[in-house]
């Protein structure tokens, strides 16, 4: 059984097997399309693959739903921050120091 890493729906047929992305053994890590991969590529790029909050897993129209089991208001747009974290993988900063020394 797999999991793809982008939508994160169970029990798929493996499309892409991107775990050298992640520097991991081949045959760990996988999307269940071609869609899924070109997206998670691009999350990727951009350091936004840490904040990706799929509907499978948030099961909300809108991910950024703050819980009212915690006792505050729902909202429908994404909190303000000043910044947005950016998340890199070993790989990518292995691969590139100088890049994320400046």
């Amino acid at each position: 059984m797999s999991i793809c890493s982008y939508c994160y729906k169970s029990k798929i047929t493996p499309k892409h097997d991107v775990s050298k992305w992640w520097n991991n053994s081949e045959e760990l890590i996988f999307v269940c399309s071609d869609d899924c991969k070109d997206k998670l590529e691009d999350l990727l790029k951009d350091g936004k693959w840490m904040t990706h909050k799929p509907a499978a897993i948030f099961d909300r129209e809108d991910p950024y739903e703050i819980s009212p089991n915690f006792g505050t208001v729902p909202t429908k747009s994404k909190p303000k921050k000043s910044k947005e974290p950016k998340s890199v993988t070993d790989k990518q900063f292995t691969g590139d120091l100088n890049k994320f020394m400046t």
